[in-house]
């Protein structure tokens, strides 16, 4: 006798769900630097939030953030997050797409806790712009153009601003500060998300300890997409490099000055960001956290980190 079309199946389906969500979970298990979460922290300080607020804010674009990873992950090739195979290395790329959907969808059931729509509709925003900004840096990796400072800047705010930028309308959201503080605590985000898009990049090309973690210069596989490219006028299209290719590449890099033209950029940025916060410091007082969290991301490199000073220069 066939099943009744109306019938469901309870169990099967709690079983898959469980399945669904384990990629995830496997990649949470190995833990991350947490960034948003000390900003989290930081700008609930400004607000003046309740630690129960804070905390639900701090799962909640963790969870949002790892989803985006492994999303990242696949779009990139990666094989290495955080020191442990990429989920989709570890679980196929169909499954890797699919569960990576989890900490989206359980972000915002987070945020739901807080029982209040603006900030979650501020959530389901905070995903538009993220996934427009991918849709951005994927147009421009696999492009034979390389994009303007000014292009760069615009994905670096979408793709890697959105949950920084989310942060900061949750607090407004949750216990509003004047328009005039608001918007200055806005754009030192947006600048923020600019200057750990360097960072990043930086790392991906030219740091030791972070290729333990990624893999060898994997930025250099990815497309015209780094700010070291721009600032080397040399498109890269995306596709695999031998070791032997990207130390080349690495090595032009570096004679050309394009190292040291990229960390004068990020001081210069980040001396930018510390001008923005004594502004924000005049007309309100409870900086101290949010100075703490930009001393802490402050990427000063070691003399052994440098990859082209110590191996190839």
């Amino acid at each position: 006798m066939a099943p009744s079309c109306s019938s469901f199946n309870e169990a099967w389906y709690a079983s898959a769900k469980i399945q669904w969500s384990e990629p995830f979970k496997y990649q949470e298990r190995a833990p991350g630097k947490r960034v948003r979460t000390e900003l989290a922290w930081a700008l609930a300080a400004l607000y003046d939030l309740p630690a129960a607020q804070a905390h639900v804010l701090c799962i909640a674009i963790e969870q949002m953030n790892l989803s985006s990873l492994i999303h990242d992950d696949i779009i990139d090739g990666d094989d290495l997050r955080r020191g442990i195979p990429t989920v989709w290395r570890q679980y196929g790329m169909d499954v890797a797409l699919v569960s990576g959907m989890y900490g989206y969808l359980e972000g915002l059931h987070t945020l739901a806790q807080l029982n209040n729509l603006n900030v979650l509709r501020a959530g389901v925003e905070s995903l538009e712009c993220l996934h427009i900004g991918q849709y951005l840096d994927v147009k421009v990796s696999n492009g034979e153009v390389l994009p303007t400072m000014e292009e760069y800047g615009c994905i670096a705010q979408a793709n890697t601003g959105c949950f920084f930028v989310f942060l900061l309308k949750a607090c407004q959201c949750l216990n509003a500060l004047d328009t005039e503080t608001y918007q200055r605590l806005e754009s030192l985000l947006r600048l923020l998300s600019v200057y750990y898009r360097y960072v990043n990049d930086y790392c991906d090309i030219n740091h030791i300890p972070h290729f333990e973690k990624k893999g060898f210069a994997r930025d250099l596989e990815g497309g015209p997409k780094s700010f070291l490219m721009i600032l080397a006028g040399q498109v890269l299209v995306k596709g695999p490099l031998t070791s032997d290719q990207k130390k080349q590449i690495i090595r032009g890099f570096g004679e050309a000055g394009v190292f040291e033209a990229a960390l004068a950029l990020m001081e210069q940025t980040f001396g930018q960001l510390l001008c923005d916060l004594d502004a924000i410091k005049q007309s309100h007082g409870r900086i101290a956290a949010l100075a703490v969290f930009l001393r802490d991301i402050h990427f000063q490199p070691g003399p052994d980190d440098d990859y082209y000073k110590r191996v190839l220069a």
